[in-house]
């Protein structure tokens, strides 16, 4: 299953041969709480082409696993991984949701969430989940202010230490 969708004046798309890990690099290393956080608070503080790479590629590959890119026109302004189901939960999982720090994170973050709880709720999930990392403490008040309830901390795939919560979709 293919996702892609327009929220606003955003387009969302599954990453593919076309999307240049350069091109993401703004994206990346405009977000340093997220780098931070996501290398384990190790001092990294930049994004390489490797890197996104990487990140790009696992979040394509992975069985069940989306990795979209957000675009404004043709400029690339935030990337969002999906994994539907998700096989603990069963559910859908928002991996990541890393918009362009240089941007209001609301002004592309809350129609392109808005938009795919939509898409969601059409394909009959009951419920979404999501994981920030515990030490984006602005990443999770930003998904508890859209209704996501905390439900447990555990270690992630990378051993990295989450809030889970979930969201109850409505029709």
């Amino acid at each position: 299953m293919e996702i892609g969708f327009d929220a606003g004046s955003y387009t969302v798309r599954e990453v593919d041969g076309g999307d240049t890990t350069e091109r993401f690099l703004a994206v990346f290393n405009s977000n340093p709480e997220f780098l931070d956080a996501s290398t384990l608070h190790t001092g990294v503080t930049v994004f390489t082409e490797v890197d996104v790479e990487k990140f790009l590629w696992h979040n394509t590959v992975m069985e069940n696993s989306h990795c979209l890119v957000i675009r404004a026109a043709e400029r690339i302004v935030g990337v969002m991984t999906l994994l539907v189901p998700h096989p603990r939960e069963g559910q859908p999982w928002v991996g990541s949701l890393l918009v362009d720090g240089d941007l209001e994170h609301v002004r592309v973050a809350n129609p392109v969430l808005a938009e795919l709880e939509r898409i969601l709720v059409a394909q009959g999930w009951t419920h979404v989940f999501v994981g920030p990392m515990v030490s984006m403490v602005e990443s999770i008040g930003w998904w508890r202010s859209h209704g996501y309830e905390p439900i447990e901390r555990r270690l992630d795939n990378d051993k990295r230490e989450v809030d889970v919560h979930r969201k109850t979709l409505r029709c």
